[in-house]
């Protein structure tokens, strides 16, 4: 639950709480009331009729009697009946109470009380006088029910106004939140509105400035990562240059000669010599076969010429030729993205495609390249020994992490579904400006 949430929360049970208590408290100064009125209106009542009893006359003593009985009718409290010989001969009606719920009701409701006059002139006659609180419940239901209306009223204004006061607060937090999720993805322009109260407005202009020295250090690294990479290719030309410009020359003279040599043991009848000297220039030709392999993993033979395309289908025939038991396939989108972006494409699939025939003991590969509209989509998947049998820290996957954070770009190397192993990378692609 989020923290706006359980504010609430904790805020409604806390009114929850107090409104249960207030009403409990109510109802019962509500029964006191009822009881205690209940009891006055029965010392009155009483009062009255003992008062009467006192001018009642010897003749037309019925008639004074039930006019006595009737004048109490439409009374909010008591009902007085005469009673003669245990028979209701008449009695008053109390006024119609209002509707009150039954839990109410039943809350509240208290014993009948009542008094007996038996005075000698009334001939064995009785007057009860017996009170119902109906009415006085009823009265106590309105006060109760209007005042749980106003304060439910109260409450819900007070949660309205926390409500938009922890969603003034919450939302330039999320805010805050997407920024810092923006800028763990390297985002480093995610900056964030300063907009809100007052301390969440300080906590976003640090965020924007922290963002911004971030962005400031993360173009330095990538240009000191380019300028690095570069020298590194410049050391890889430069050592490319020395085998093809120094060794070669030197293993081509030592092949002629040992191709001489043959040849003289040979006219001479020197066949010992001669194999010696043939098998000397099949190991020559074996180092010199060595070394152009190594100067095409140094420096690809023509890659802006021939393209990406092509480049990456001769190092898959290379790998072919050199472990015959693997299969790959290709799915290129495009000849290529600007020689930058080839060079680094082209060592990842070769530092892939190297890991997956040589550590991993693929026999299947697959390559993919995507072009979208927003960045390019590499991946090398392969159906190897996975994760557990190759390390993702090793210095050529060092050295392609390297690469694509000089332009931008992300590696990600993880287990496959079902065994094997997939390295992928996005390169952002960079849009010309309109002019």
């Amino acid at each position: 639950m989020s923290l706006r949430g359980q504010f609430l929360l904790s805020i409604i049970l806390a009114l929850a709480l107090s409104l249960s208590v207030l009403a409990v408290v109510a109802l019962g100064h509500a029964r006191a009331s009822v009881d205690n009125e209940m009891r006055k209106a029965l010392e009155a009542g009483d009062s009255i009729v003992d008062n009467a009893l006192l001018s009642l006359p010897r003749e037309g003593e019925d008639v004074y009697l039930g006019r006595l009985v009737h004048s109490f009718d439409d009374n909010r409290h008591v009902r007085v009946e005469l009673i003669e010989q245990g028979r209701v001969r008449t009695a008053s009606h109390v006024a119609k109470p209002d509707p009150v719920p039954g839990w109410y009701q039943h809350l509240l409701e208290i014993p009948v009380q009542e008094r007996i006059d038996t005075a000698a002139r009334l001939n064995g006659r009785v007057l009860r006088v017996s009170t119902d609180a109906r009415n006085e419940i009823g009265e106590a239901w309105t006060q109760f029910r209007d005042g749980a209306a106003i304060l439910g009223l109260f409450s819900l204004l007070v949660l309205g106004l926390l409500h938009l006061a922890g969603t003034r607060i919450s939302r330039p937090i999320a805010r805050l939140g997407a920024g810092f999720e923006a800028l763990g993805g390297g985002n480093y322009a995610a900056h964030v509105a300063a907009k809100g109260p007052r301390e969440i407005t300080a906590l976003t202009d640090g965020f924007n400035r922290m963002i911004s020295r971030l962005k400031i250090l993360e173009d330095a690294n990538r240009r000191l990562t380019g300028q690095m990479l570069a020298i590194q290719e410049e050391e890889r030309a430069e050592l490319a240059r020395d085998l093809h410009d120094e060794m070669g020359p030197f293993l081509f003279a030592m092949r002629l000669d040992a191709e001489a040599i043959e040849s003289e043991a040979r006219k001479a009848g020197q066949e010992e010599i001669a194999a010696r000297a043939q098998g000397l220039g099949e190991t020559v030709s074996r180092i010199q076969n060595h070394v152009r392999d190594i100067l095409k993993q140094l420096r690809p033979d023509g890659l802006a010429e021939i393209g990406l395309k092509t480049a990456i289908a001769n190092l898959s025939t290379f790998w072919q030729r050199h472990h015959g038991r693997i299969d790959i396939v290709l799915e290129v989108a495009a000849e290529d993205f600007g020689a930058e972006a080839d060079a680094v494409i082209y060592r990842l699939v070769q530092e892939g495609l190297t890991n997956a025939a040589r550590h991993g003991g693929a026999r299947h590969v697959v390559i993919r390249i995507n072009a979208a509209p927003d960045a390019i989509r590499v991946a090398v998947e392969d159906d190897g020994v996975g994760l557990s049998m190759m390390s993702s820290g090793g210095l050529g996957l060092k050295g392609m992490r390297e690469r694509l954070a000089a332009l931008g770009g992300s590696l990600s190397l993880v287990a496959r579904h079902g065994g094997g192993t997939l390295l992928s990378a996005e390169i952002p692609r960079v849009r010309e400006p309109v002019t």
